[in-house]
């Protein structure tokens, strides 16, 4: 007769935090264009494609990000990305590392709407890809003095909620989001997290 094991439960414990995030330095947009990644795919199954020769002001009005209800945002993503990178400043291997973020964090929505106080554009110089490397003038738009509101869920098991706003602050300061961020050798980006 086979002998009855007891089962135990250990109870998953989720924590809620809502935060404010304010831009500490203006936020860039960075979408990937779809015509893109439509070029490589046809270049890599060696298809003809036709090269974007729209302009940068033309292109410059395709660099949002939109919310369901069309208004500008920002990804979700980049600051659950910001804070896994982060996590590493914070918490040692031994303790379970940056998987304790990658696995115990997720941030609520998709594209979070956007506040901000106005929007300019910004010009860079970047250089041309292939063999001329010649330069090229790059728009962005530019959302200055910048804010969005978190939902957090996070394992308390794993992490505290003192936890979770250290790293954020240190990703705003470490990484940053968006283009020409603090971790791609930029300024821009940069954040902290107001209780």
């Amino acid at each position: 007769m086979a002998k009855e094991e007891t089962i135990n439960f250990k109870p998953l414990k989720i924590g809620m935090l809502k935060l404010k995030i304010k831009g500490l330095s203006p936020f860039l947009p960075e979408p990937a264009a779809e015509e893109v990644a439509e070029k490589y795919d046809k270049k890599k199954s060696n298809q003809v494609y036709e090269e974007d020769n729209r302009s940068e002001q033309e292109k410059l009005k395709t660099k949002f990000y939109y919310t369901s209800d069309q208004k500008y945002g920002i990804p979700a993503r980049a600051f659950y990305q910001a804070m896994v990178k982060a996590s590493t400043y914070l918490i040692d291997r031994k303790s379970g590392g940056m998987r304790n973020v990658r696995e115990g964090v997720v941030i609520v929505g998709n594209i979070l709407p956007l506040q901000y106080k106005n929007i300019e554009t910004a010009k860079h110089i970047g250089r041309q890809t292939g063999m001329s490397k010649a330069p090229r003038l790059i728009l962005r738009n530019q959302f200055n003095d910048w804010s969005v509101n978190l939902e957090i869920q996070y394992n308390q098991n794993q992490l505290s909620a003192e936890q979770i706003v250290n790293i954020l602050n240190w990703a705003g300061f470490h990484i940053g989001v968006g283009g020409f961020r603090k971790e791609k050798s930029g300024n821009y980006g940069m954040f902290k997290a107001e209780i």
